[in-house]
Protein backbone atom coordinates (compact mmCIF):
# COMPACT_ATOMS: atom_id res chain seq x y z
CA UNK A 1 0.00 0.00 0.00
CA UNK A 2 1.32 3.30 -0.77
CA UNK A 3 2.28 5.19 2.24
CA UNK A 4 -0.10 8.11 1.93
CA UNK A 5 -3.41 6.01 2.18
CA UNK A 6 -2.92 5.69 5.82
CA UNK A 7 -3.54 9.34 5.86
CA UNK A 8 -6.45 9.27 3.62
CA UNK A 9 -9.96 9.94 5.07
CA UNK A 10 -13.55 10.55 3.94
CA UNK A 11 -13.16 13.59 2.89
CA UNK A 12 -9.78 13.23 0.98
CA UNK A 13 -10.84 10.23 -0.66
CA UNK A 14 -14.41 12.40 -1.60
CA UNK A 15 -12.26 14.67 -3.27
CA UNK A 16 -9.57 13.15 -5.46
CA UNK A 17 -12.91 11.14 -7.08
CA UNK A 18 -14.71 14.01 -7.56
CA UNK A 19 -11.76 15.71 -9.22
CA UNK A 20 -11.73 11.79 -11.22
CA UNK A 21 -15.45 11.40 -12.04
CA UNK A 22 -16.60 15.48 -12.18
CA UNK A 23 -13.47 16.79 -14.01
CA UNK A 24 -11.17 14.27 -15.62
CA UNK A 25 -13.79 11.42 -17.05
CA UNK A 26 -15.84 14.42 -18.44
CA UNK A 27 -12.56 15.89 -20.64
CA UNK A 28 -14.28 15.15 -23.80
CA UNK A 29 -17.37 17.35 -23.33
CA UNK A 30 -15.03 20.31 -22.14
CA UNK A 31 -13.23 20.01 -25.44
CA UNK A 32 -16.25 19.87 -27.69
CA UNK A 33 -17.76 22.72 -25.99
CA UNK A 34 -14.26 24.78 -26.73
CA UNK A 35 -13.64 23.36 -29.99
CA UNK A 36 -17.08 24.77 -30.81
CA UNK A 37 -16.98 28.26 -29.75
CA UNK A 38 -18.22 27.90 -26.06
CA UNK A 39 -17.89 30.56 -23.18
CA UNK A 40 -14.10 29.97 -21.88
CA UNK A 41 -15.59 31.02 -18.79
CA UNK A 42 -18.81 29.44 -18.33
CA UNK A 43 -16.91 25.78 -19.66
CA UNK A 44 -14.84 26.55 -16.52
CA UNK A 45 -18.05 27.38 -13.95
CA UNK A 46 -19.07 23.96 -15.72
CA UNK A 47 -16.81 22.04 -14.14
CA UNK A 48 -16.40 23.52 -11.06
CA UNK A 49 -19.93 22.91 -10.83
CA UNK A 50 -19.55 19.44 -11.75
CA UNK A 51 -16.65 18.75 -9.37
CA UNK A 52 -18.57 20.04 -6.52
CA UNK A 53 -21.69 18.34 -7.04
CA UNK A 54 -19.74 15.12 -7.13
CA UNK A 55 -18.23 15.93 -3.89
CA UNK A 56 -21.23 16.84 -2.19
CA UNK A 57 -23.33 13.58 -3.31
CA UNK A 58 -19.75 11.28 -2.37
CA UNK A 59 -19.84 13.20 0.93
CA UNK A 60 -23.20 12.34 1.49
CA UNK A 61 -22.43 9.22 0.74
CA UNK A 62 -19.34 8.90 2.91
CA UNK A 63 -21.80 9.57 5.96
CA UNK A 64 -23.35 5.70 5.74
CA UNK A 65 -19.60 4.44 6.72
CA UNK A 66 -17.29 2.28 4.56
CA UNK A 67 -19.61 -0.45 4.17
CA UNK A 68 -22.20 1.87 2.29
CA UNK A 69 -19.57 4.10 0.62
CA UNK A 70 -17.44 1.99 -1.17
CA UNK A 71 -20.22 -0.12 -2.66
CA UNK A 72 -21.98 3.08 -3.58
CA UNK A 73 -18.99 4.98 -5.04
CA UNK A 74 -17.98 2.05 -6.64
CA UNK A 75 -20.98 1.90 -8.77
CA UNK A 76 -21.18 5.54 -9.67
CA UNK A 77 -17.64 5.05 -10.68
CA UNK A 78 -18.29 2.44 -12.70
CA UNK A 79 -21.78 3.66 -14.38
CA UNK A 80 -19.23 6.84 -15.13
CA UNK A 81 -16.54 5.67 -16.67
CA UNK A 82 -18.90 3.36 -18.80
CA UNK A 83 -20.86 6.24 -20.14
CA UNK A 84 -17.57 8.11 -20.74
CA UNK A 85 -16.49 5.84 -23.17
CA UNK A 86 -19.47 6.04 -25.34
CA UNK A 87 -19.69 10.11 -24.80
CA UNK A 88 -15.86 9.94 -25.76
CA UNK A 89 -16.04 7.82 -28.72
CA UNK A 90 -19.25 8.16 -29.80
CA UNK A 91 -20.12 11.42 -28.85
CA UNK A 92 -23.35 10.17 -27.30
CA UNK A 93 -25.56 12.71 -24.87
CA UNK A 94 -26.07 10.16 -22.20
CA UNK A 95 -30.07 10.56 -20.99
CA UNK A 96 -32.86 8.72 -20.59
CA UNK A 97 -32.92 7.51 -24.15
CA UNK A 98 -29.72 5.66 -23.41
CA UNK A 99 -30.07 5.02 -20.17
CA UNK A 100 -33.70 3.07 -21.22
CA UNK A 101 -32.04 1.27 -24.30
CA UNK A 102 -29.53 -0.17 -21.51
CA UNK A 103 -31.60 -0.86 -18.90
CA UNK A 104 -33.96 -2.84 -21.84
CA UNK A 105 -31.57 -4.62 -23.48
CA UNK A 106 -32.20 -2.57 -26.47
CA UNK A 107 -28.74 -1.04 -26.57
CA UNK A 108 -28.80 1.67 -29.26
CA UNK A 109 -25.19 2.10 -30.10
CA UNK A 110 -22.89 0.46 -32.82
CA UNK A 111 -22.16 -3.25 -32.55
CA UNK A 112 -18.56 -2.84 -30.75
CA UNK A 113 -19.99 -0.68 -28.08
CA UNK A 114 -19.16 -3.73 -25.55
CA UNK A 115 -16.85 -5.00 -27.21
CA UNK A 116 -12.82 -5.23 -26.38
CA UNK A 117 -12.03 -1.60 -26.35
CA UNK A 118 -15.17 -1.13 -24.30
CA UNK A 119 -13.40 -3.53 -21.92
CA UNK A 120 -9.92 -1.51 -21.90
CA UNK A 121 -11.07 2.09 -21.76
CA UNK A 122 -13.33 0.47 -18.32
CA UNK A 123 -10.22 -1.20 -17.24
CA UNK A 124 -8.05 1.87 -17.52
CA UNK A 125 -10.65 4.41 -16.35
CA UNK A 126 -12.36 2.67 -13.37
CA UNK A 127 -9.68 0.22 -12.34
CA UNK A 128 -7.30 2.40 -10.38
CA UNK A 129 -10.00 4.47 -8.98
CA UNK A 130 -12.27 1.42 -7.74
CA UNK A 131 -8.67 0.25 -6.07
CA UNK A 132 -8.31 3.72 -4.39
CA UNK A 133 -12.14 3.41 -2.44
CA UNK A 134 -11.82 -0.33 -1.51
CA UNK A 135 -7.84 -0.09 -0.17
CA UNK A 136 -8.10 3.74 1.17
CA UNK A 137 -8.43 2.97 5.33
CA UNK A 138 -11.42 5.42 4.69
CA UNK A 139 -11.90 6.50 8.33
CA UNK A 140 -8.57 5.71 10.43
CA UNK A 141 -8.18 6.93 14.04
CA UNK A 142 -10.66 10.02 13.56
CA UNK A 143 -13.34 7.57 13.07
CA UNK A 144 -13.52 6.59 16.55
CA UNK A 145 -14.42 10.08 16.69
CA UNK A 146 -18.01 11.36 16.39
CA UNK A 147 -17.29 15.45 14.96
CA UNK A 148 -15.91 13.82 11.63
CA UNK A 149 -19.73 13.04 10.52
CA UNK A 150 -20.46 17.10 11.22
CA UNK A 151 -17.15 17.72 8.88
CA UNK A 152 -18.48 16.25 6.36
CA UNK A 153 -21.47 17.07 6.27
CA UNK A 154 -20.68 20.89 6.67
CA UNK A 155 -18.39 19.76 3.60
CA UNK A 156 -20.85 18.42 1.42
CA UNK A 157 -23.39 21.44 1.96
CA UNK A 158 -20.54 23.79 1.60
CA UNK A 159 -19.76 22.17 -1.71
CA UNK A 160 -23.57 22.50 -2.63
CA UNK A 161 -24.19 26.32 -2.02
CA UNK A 162 -20.53 26.35 -4.12
CA UNK A 163 -22.18 24.34 -7.24
CA UNK A 164 -25.62 26.67 -6.72
CA UNK A 165 -23.67 29.79 -7.20
CA UNK A 166 -21.57 28.26 -10.04
CA UNK A 167 -24.40 27.54 -11.78
CA UNK A 168 -26.30 30.96 -10.83
CA UNK A 169 -23.04 32.57 -12.37
CA UNK A 170 -23.58 30.66 -15.59
CA UNK A 171 -27.55 31.50 -15.86
CA UNK A 172 -26.18 35.17 -15.67
CA UNK A 173 -23.61 34.75 -18.79
CA UNK A 174 -26.15 32.67 -20.66
CA UNK A 175 -29.11 35.23 -20.01
CA UNK A 176 -26.56 38.10 -21.07
CA UNK A 177 -25.82 35.97 -24.31
CA UNK A 178 -29.51 35.25 -24.64
CA UNK A 179 -30.35 38.72 -24.75
CA UNK A 180 -28.00 39.83 -27.02
CA UNK A 181 -28.94 37.49 -29.29
CA UNK A 182 -33.07 37.93 -28.94
CA UNK A 183 -32.22 34.03 -28.76
CA UNK A 184 -34.53 31.35 -26.21
CA UNK A 185 -32.19 29.26 -23.79
CA UNK A 186 -32.90 26.20 -21.59
CA UNK A 187 -32.74 26.13 -18.06
CA UNK A 188 -29.33 26.13 -17.14
CA UNK A 189 -29.05 24.09 -14.78
CA UNK A 190 -31.18 21.49 -16.87
CA UNK A 191 -28.29 21.69 -19.75
CA UNK A 192 -25.76 21.49 -17.38
CA UNK A 193 -27.09 17.99 -15.82
CA UNK A 194 -27.66 16.23 -19.13
CA UNK A 195 -24.48 17.22 -20.46
CA UNK A 196 -21.71 15.80 -17.94
CA UNK A 197 -20.83 12.69 -15.73
CA UNK A 198 -22.34 11.69 -13.16
CA UNK A 199 -25.59 13.71 -13.54
CA UNK A 200 -26.61 12.96 -16.71
CA UNK A 201 -26.63 9.19 -16.75
CA UNK A 202 -28.61 9.65 -12.75
CA UNK A 203 -31.03 11.92 -14.22
CA UNK A 204 -31.84 9.15 -16.82
CA UNK A 205 -32.58 7.10 -14.10
CA UNK A 206 -34.38 9.34 -11.87
CA UNK A 207 -36.72 9.57 -15.32
CA UNK A 208 -36.91 5.75 -15.33
CA UNK A 209 -37.73 5.67 -12.07
CA UNK A 210 -40.59 7.79 -12.60
CA UNK A 211 -42.02 6.40 -15.51
CA UNK A 212 -42.16 3.11 -13.62
CA UNK A 213 -43.66 4.94 -10.63
CA UNK A 214 -45.80 6.21 -12.94
CA UNK A 215 -47.02 2.95 -14.84
CA UNK A 216 -47.33 1.42 -11.28
CA UNK A 217 -49.78 4.71 -10.13
CA UNK A 218 -51.91 4.38 -13.37
CA UNK A 219 -52.08 0.33 -12.72
CA UNK A 220 -53.14 1.56 -8.81
CA UNK A 221 -55.23 3.75 -10.26
CA UNK A 222 -57.13 1.40 -12.91
CA UNK A 223 -56.69 3.70 -15.61
CA UNK A 224 -59.19 2.62 -18.43
CA UNK A 225 -57.62 0.99 -21.63
CA UNK A 226 -59.61 1.38 -24.66
CA UNK A 227 -56.95 -1.25 -26.28
CA UNK A 228 -57.98 -3.54 -24.46
CA UNK A 229 -61.55 -2.78 -24.08
CA UNK A 230 -62.18 -2.72 -27.50
CA UNK A 231 -61.05 -4.34 -30.49
CA UNK A 232 -59.56 -2.25 -33.28
CA UNK A 233 -59.13 -3.24 -36.97
CA UNK A 234 -57.29 -1.69 -40.34
CA UNK A 235 -58.31 -0.56 -43.27
CA UNK A 236 -55.02 -1.15 -44.78
CA UNK A 237 -52.12 -2.73 -43.88
CA UNK A 238 -50.03 -0.52 -40.92
CA UNK A 239 -46.51 -1.97 -41.56
CA UNK A 240 -45.23 0.54 -43.18
CA UNK A 241 -47.01 3.22 -41.91
CA UNK A 242 -45.46 6.59 -39.73
CA UNK A 243 -47.36 8.80 -37.86
CA UNK A 244 -46.06 12.20 -36.43
CA UNK A 245 -48.23 14.07 -33.94
CA UNK A 246 -46.64 17.85 -33.82
CA UNK A 247 -48.49 19.47 -30.35
CA UNK A 248 -48.30 22.84 -30.90
CA UNK A 249 -47.69 25.78 -27.98
CA UNK A 250 -50.51 29.05 -28.22
CA UNK A 251 -50.33 29.73 -31.75
CA UNK A 252 -54.30 30.86 -32.61
CA UNK A 253 -56.16 29.88 -35.56
CA UNK A 254 -57.53 33.30 -35.97
CA UNK A 255 -53.52 34.15 -37.12
CA UNK A 256 -53.49 31.46 -39.58
CA UNK A 257 -53.48 32.76 -43.23
CA UNK A 258 -54.89 29.33 -43.85
CA UNK A 259 -57.77 29.88 -42.30
CA UNK A 260 -58.56 33.50 -42.67
CA UNK A 261 -56.56 35.62 -41.72
CA UNK A 262 -55.48 38.68 -43.42
CA UNK A 263 -51.93 38.65 -43.26
CA UNK A 264 -49.56 35.40 -45.00
CA UNK A 265 -48.31 33.97 -41.90
CA UNK A 266 -48.45 30.16 -43.99
CA UNK A 267 -46.65 30.85 -47.00
CA UNK A 268 -45.47 26.96 -47.14
CA UNK A 269 -48.70 25.27 -45.97
CA UNK A 270 -50.84 27.07 -48.53
CA UNK A 271 -49.15 25.27 -51.43
CA UNK A 272 -49.34 21.83 -49.73
CA UNK A 273 -52.76 19.53 -51.78
CA UNK A 274 -52.54 16.95 -49.22
CA UNK A 275 -53.21 19.40 -46.62
CA UNK A 276 -56.45 20.17 -44.89
CA UNK A 277 -56.79 22.58 -42.38
CA UNK A 278 -59.90 24.47 -39.86
CA UNK A 279 -60.54 25.90 -36.97
CA UNK A 280 -60.33 24.25 -33.76
CA UNK A 281 -61.60 24.30 -30.22
CA UNK A 282 -58.78 24.08 -27.32
CA UNK A 283 -60.37 21.73 -24.03
CA UNK A 284 -58.43 24.16 -21.65
CA UNK A 285 -56.51 27.08 -21.31
CA UNK A 286 -53.32 26.03 -20.46
CA UNK A 287 -50.75 23.71 -21.35
CA UNK A 288 -50.98 20.84 -18.38
CA UNK A 289 -54.29 21.20 -18.40
CA UNK A 290 -54.72 20.61 -22.18
CA UNK A 291 -52.30 17.92 -22.56
CA UNK A 292 -54.72 15.99 -20.07
CA UNK A 293 -57.89 16.13 -21.97
CA UNK A 294 -56.75 16.57 -26.18
CA UNK A 295 -55.52 13.49 -26.34
CA UNK A 296 -58.01 10.65 -24.54
CA UNK A 297 -61.71 9.69 -25.62
CA UNK A 298 -64.15 12.44 -24.54
CA UNK A 299 -65.28 12.07 -21.20
CA UNK A 300 -61.57 10.29 -20.53
CA UNK A 301 -60.63 13.23 -17.87
CA UNK A 302 -62.51 14.71 -15.59
CA UNK A 303 -64.37 18.04 -16.24
CA UNK A 304 -62.97 18.97 -12.68
CA UNK A 305 -60.89 21.85 -12.02
CA UNK A 306 -57.42 19.51 -12.34
CA UNK A 307 -58.68 17.47 -15.20
CA UNK A 308 -58.00 14.10 -13.97
CA UNK A 309 -57.54 11.74 -16.63
CA UNK A 310 -58.99 8.41 -16.39
CA UNK A 311 -57.95 6.50 -19.47
CA UNK A 312 -55.71 5.83 -21.70
CA UNK A 313 -54.76 8.30 -24.24
CA UNK A 314 -54.42 7.79 -27.95
CA UNK A 315 -50.26 7.37 -28.17
CA UNK A 316 -50.78 4.38 -25.55
CA UNK A 317 -52.95 2.57 -27.67
CA UNK A 318 -51.61 3.04 -30.70
CA UNK A 319 -48.48 1.50 -28.71
CA UNK A 320 -50.25 -1.15 -27.40
CA UNK A 321 -51.76 -1.96 -31.58
CA UNK A 322 -48.04 -2.40 -32.09
CA UNK A 323 -46.23 0.80 -33.40
CA UNK A 324 -43.22 1.81 -32.03
CA UNK A 325 -43.07 5.46 -30.62
CA UNK A 326 -40.85 8.34 -29.96
CA UNK A 327 -41.06 11.57 -28.33
CA UNK A 328 -39.24 15.21 -28.84
CA UNK A 329 -39.72 17.74 -27.28
CA UNK A 330 -38.73 21.61 -26.52
CA UNK A 331 -40.52 21.34 -23.21
CA UNK A 332 -40.50 19.29 -19.64
CA UNK A 333 -43.78 17.73 -19.30
CA UNK A 334 -42.26 14.46 -17.70
CA UNK A 335 -45.56 13.36 -16.26
CA UNK A 336 -47.38 13.70 -20.22
CA UNK A 337 -44.46 12.06 -21.56
CA UNK A 338 -44.65 9.37 -19.69
CA UNK A 339 -48.11 8.22 -20.51
CA UNK A 340 -47.54 7.59 -23.58
CA UNK A 341 -45.31 4.33 -23.25
CA UNK A 342 -42.56 5.57 -25.63
CA UNK A 343 -39.53 3.55 -26.45
CA UNK A 344 -37.63 6.65 -26.25
CA UNK A 345 -38.27 10.36 -25.65
CA UNK A 346 -35.92 13.47 -25.30
CA UNK A 347 -36.84 16.93 -23.12
CA UNK A 348 -35.81 20.28 -23.73
CA UNK A 349 -32.96 19.77 -21.80
CA UNK A 350 -31.34 16.91 -23.27
CA UNK A 351 -31.91 17.82 -26.80
CA UNK A 352 -30.34 22.01 -25.48
CA UNK A 353 -27.33 19.64 -24.21
CA UNK A 354 -27.05 17.75 -27.00
CA UNK A 355 -26.94 20.99 -29.23
CA UNK A 356 -25.54 23.11 -26.72
CA UNK A 357 -22.27 25.12 -28.82
CA UNK A 358 -23.25 23.92 -32.31
CA UNK A 359 -23.90 27.24 -33.66
CA UNK A 360 -28.05 26.09 -34.08
CA UNK A 361 -30.37 28.24 -32.19
CA UNK A 362 -32.17 26.12 -29.92
CA UNK A 363 -35.72 26.14 -31.67
CA UNK A 364 -38.23 24.21 -32.75
CA UNK A 365 -36.07 22.65 -35.66
CA UNK A 366 -34.42 20.84 -33.54
CA UNK A 367 -37.50 18.59 -33.34
CA UNK A 368 -37.17 18.00 -37.11
CA UNK A 369 -33.70 17.19 -36.81
CA UNK A 370 -34.58 14.59 -34.10
CA UNK A 371 -37.54 13.44 -36.08
CA UNK A 372 -35.08 12.79 -39.17
CA UNK A 373 -33.24 10.65 -36.82
CA UNK A 374 -36.05 8.41 -35.72
CA UNK A 375 -37.44 8.15 -38.88
CA UNK A 376 -33.81 6.60 -40.02
CA UNK A 377 -33.85 4.23 -36.73
CA UNK A 378 -37.76 3.12 -37.80
CA UNK A 379 -36.94 2.04 -41.39
CA UNK A 380 -39.68 -0.55 -41.29
CA UNK A 381 -42.93 2.04 -40.09
CA UNK A 382 -45.21 1.40 -38.30
CA UNK A 383 -43.86 3.67 -36.32
CA UNK A 384 -45.34 7.01 -33.82
CA UNK A 385 -43.15 10.09 -33.57
CA UNK A 386 -44.78 12.66 -31.14
CA UNK A 387 -43.03 16.42 -31.72
CA UNK A 388 -43.86 18.52 -28.51
CA UNK A 389 -42.84 22.34 -29.96
CA UNK A 390 -42.22 25.65 -28.03
CA UNK A 391 -44.48 27.37 -30.93
CA UNK A 392 -45.84 30.96 -30.17
CA UNK A 393 -45.20 30.64 -26.80
CA UNK A 394 -44.07 34.24 -25.13
CA UNK A 395 -41.66 35.68 -25.49
CA UNK A 396 -42.55 35.34 -29.25
CA UNK A 397 -39.56 36.93 -30.88
CA UNK A 398 -37.33 34.09 -29.37
CA UNK A 399 -39.45 31.44 -30.86
CA UNK A 400 -37.95 32.03 -34.73
CA UNK A 401 -34.31 33.45 -35.66
CA UNK A 402 -34.13 36.51 -36.74
CA UNK A 403 -34.05 35.75 -40.35
CA UNK A 404 -37.71 34.96 -40.23
CA UNK A 405 -38.68 38.08 -39.09
CA UNK A 406 -41.40 39.56 -41.13
CA UNK A 407 -43.07 41.54 -39.59
CA UNK A 408 -42.13 45.00 -37.93
CA UNK A 409 -41.51 46.64 -35.28
CA UNK A 410 -41.16 43.31 -33.06
CA UNK A 411 -41.61 43.16 -29.38
CA UNK A 412 -38.06 42.14 -27.90
CA UNK A 413 -37.10 42.05 -24.32
CA UNK A 414 -38.99 40.37 -21.36
CA UNK A 415 -39.43 43.23 -19.72
CA UNK A 416 -39.99 46.25 -22.48
CA UNK A 417 -42.91 47.62 -22.55
CA UNK A 418 -44.17 46.58 -25.95
CA UNK A 419 -47.61 48.19 -27.87
CA UNK A 420 -50.29 45.26 -29.24
CA UNK A 421 -49.34 46.10 -32.53
CA UNK A 422 -45.64 44.80 -31.55
CA UNK A 423 -46.72 41.74 -29.63
CA UNK A 424 -48.90 41.07 -33.04
CA UNK A 425 -45.95 41.33 -35.17
CA UNK A 426 -43.58 38.69 -32.67
CA UNK A 427 -46.86 36.76 -33.03
CA UNK A 428 -47.56 36.55 -36.45
CA UNK A 429 -43.74 36.26 -36.96
CA UNK A 430 -43.44 33.29 -34.83
CA UNK A 431 -46.53 31.76 -36.41
CA UNK A 432 -45.19 31.91 -39.73
CA UNK A 433 -41.76 29.81 -38.21
CA UNK A 434 -44.67 27.47 -36.96
CA UNK A 435 -45.43 27.14 -41.19
CA UNK A 436 -41.75 27.07 -41.81
CA UNK A 437 -41.16 23.82 -39.08
CA UNK A 438 -44.30 22.52 -40.41
CA UNK A 439 -43.29 22.15 -43.79
CA UNK A 440 -39.69 20.61 -42.91
CA UNK A 441 -41.52 17.96 -41.00
CA UNK A 442 -43.52 16.97 -44.04
CA UNK A 443 -40.71 17.26 -46.50
CA UNK A 444 -39.32 14.23 -44.72
CA UNK A 445 -42.58 12.08 -45.03
CA UNK A 446 -43.18 12.84 -48.73
CA UNK A 447 -41.89 9.81 -49.76
CA UNK A 448 -43.07 7.64 -47.16
CA UNK A 449 -46.57 5.98 -46.21
CA UNK A 450 -47.28 8.79 -43.70
CA UNK A 451 -49.74 11.04 -41.89
CA UNK A 452 -49.02 14.18 -39.94
CA UNK A 453 -51.39 15.79 -37.68
CA UNK A 454 -51.20 19.26 -35.64
CA UNK A 455 -53.05 21.56 -33.08
CA UNK A 456 -52.00 23.30 -30.31
CA UNK A 457 -52.39 23.09 -26.76
CA UNK A 458 -54.37 26.49 -26.19
CA UNK A 459 -54.41 30.42 -27.45
CA UNK A 460 -53.31 33.13 -26.48
CA UNK A 461 -54.87 36.71 -25.05
CA UNK A 462 -52.73 39.51 -26.28
CA UNK A 463 -53.29 43.09 -26.16
CA UNK A 464 -51.44 46.37 -25.02
CA UNK A 465 -48.41 45.23 -22.92
CA UNK A 466 -50.70 42.10 -22.07
CA UNK A 467 -49.95 38.00 -23.34
CA UNK A 468 -51.11 35.96 -20.85
CA UNK A 469 -53.60 32.10 -20.97
CA UNK A 470 -54.48 30.07 -18.29
CA UNK A 471 -57.74 32.05 -17.35
CA UNK A 472 -60.11 29.01 -15.65
CA UNK A 473 -62.06 28.04 -18.69
CA UNK A 474 -65.28 28.93 -17.14
CA UNK A 475 -64.53 32.70 -17.88
CA UNK A 476 -61.75 32.89 -20.16
CA UNK A 477 -62.12 34.77 -23.30
CA UNK A 478 -62.37 32.72 -26.53
CA UNK A 479 -59.16 33.84 -28.09
CA UNK A 480 -57.90 31.40 -25.60
CA UNK A 481 -59.54 28.61 -26.78
CA UNK A 482 -58.71 29.20 -30.63
CA UNK A 483 -56.67 26.65 -32.07
CA UNK A 484 -55.89 25.34 -35.87
CA UNK A 485 -56.18 21.62 -36.73
CA UNK A 486 -54.25 20.36 -39.71
CA UNK A 487 -54.17 16.89 -41.28
CA UNK A 488 -51.83 16.38 -43.94
CA UNK A 489 -50.99 12.63 -45.54
CA UNK A 490 -48.83 11.52 -48.57
CA UNK A 491 -49.41 10.15 -51.33
CA UNK A 492 -48.25 6.68 -50.67
CA UNK A 493 -50.66 6.67 -47.85
CA UNK A 494 -53.68 8.02 -49.55
CA UNK A 495 -53.16 5.48 -52.14
CA UNK A 496 -55.32 3.26 -50.09
CA UNK A 497 -58.98 3.34 -51.25
CA UNK A 498 -60.34 3.59 -47.54
CA UNK A 499 -57.81 6.10 -46.49
CA UNK A 500 -58.28 8.26 -49.71
CA UNK A 501 -62.52 7.92 -49.08
CA UNK A 502 -61.59 9.15 -45.10
CA UNK A 503 -59.52 11.99 -46.33
CA UNK A 504 -61.96 13.33 -48.82
CA UNK A 505 -64.51 13.30 -46.05
CA UNK A 506 -61.90 15.19 -43.70
CA UNK A 507 -61.94 17.27 -46.83
CA UNK A 508 -66.21 18.03 -47.17
CA UNK A 509 -65.63 18.84 -43.13
CA UNK A 510 -63.34 21.37 -43.52
CA UNK A 511 -64.89 22.86 -46.75
CA UNK A 512 -68.47 23.27 -44.77
CA UNK A 513 -66.56 25.20 -41.74
CA UNK A 514 -66.36 22.09 -39.42
CA UNK A 515 -65.03 23.65 -36.01
CA UNK A 516 -63.25 20.59 -34.98
CA UNK A 517 -62.66 19.96 -30.73
CA UNK A 518 -59.69 18.78 -29.18
CA UNK A 519 -61.91 15.90 -27.39
CA UNK A 520 -62.20 14.52 -31.20
CA UNK A 521 -58.69 13.96 -31.57
CA UNK A 522 -58.51 10.34 -30.02
CA UNK A 523 -61.16 8.82 -32.72
CA UNK A 524 -60.38 10.79 -35.48
CA UNK A 525 -56.33 9.82 -35.29
CA UNK A 526 -57.32 6.09 -35.33
CA UNK A 527 -59.63 7.17 -37.74
CA UNK A 528 -57.85 8.68 -40.38
CA UNK A 529 -55.13 6.54 -39.92
CA UNK A 530 -57.80 3.70 -41.45
CA UNK A 531 -58.31 2.25 -37.83
CA UNK A 532 -62.47 0.86 -37.25
CA UNK A 533 -63.68 -0.42 -33.96
CA UNK A 534 -66.59 -2.71 -34.51
CA UNK A 535 -67.76 -2.75 -30.73
CA UNK A 536 -67.37 0.88 -30.14
CA UNK A 537 -63.79 1.99 -30.03
CA UNK A 538 -63.84 4.91 -32.12
CA UNK A 539 -67.11 7.34 -31.78
CA UNK A 540 -68.48 7.96 -35.01
CA UNK A 541 -69.31 11.23 -34.13
CA UNK A 542 -65.88 12.41 -33.20
CA UNK A 543 -64.45 10.75 -36.10
CA UNK A 544 -63.20 13.28 -38.32
CA UNK A 545 -62.46 10.57 -41.24
CA UNK A 546 -65.42 8.35 -40.45
CA UNK A 547 -65.04 5.62 -43.60
CA UNK A 548 -68.83 4.84 -43.08
CA UNK A 549 -70.47 8.41 -43.65
CA UNK A 550 -67.49 8.82 -46.25
CA UNK A 551 -68.92 6.04 -48.20
CA UNK A 552 -72.48 7.20 -48.24
CA UNK A 553 -74.27 9.90 -51.51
Amino acid sequence: MLRFLPRLGPAVTSLILALYIGGVLNLSVFGQRLSKGGNGLSTALEALAMVLLCYALLALLALGGRWVYRPLASALLLFSAAASYYMTFFKVVVGYGVVISVLTLDVDLSKESLGFKFFIWLSIAALPALWLIWRSPFTPEAGRRFGWRWRLLAGALLAGVLCALSLQAITQIKKRQALAGNEYTASVGGIVAHSYLPTNWLSGLGLHLYQLQSDARAKRQDLFNPAKAFHYQAAAPMDDTYVVFVIGETTRSDHMSLLGYERDTNPLLAQEPNLVAFNGHACDTATKLSLRCMFVREGGAENNTQRTVKENNVFAVLKDLGFSSELYSMQSEVWFYNSLHANRYEIREVLASAYADSGKPIDDMLLVEEMDKSLQRHPKGKHLIVLHTKGSHYLYSQRYPQGFAHFFPECLGIDAACSEAQLFNSFDNSVRYVDYVLKQAIDRLRDKQAILFYTSDHGESIGENAHFHATPREVAPPEQFRVPMLVWASDRFLAAPARRAGFEKLKLLANKGKVGRHEELFDSVLGCLGYSSPNGGIAARNNWCDYTAAAQP
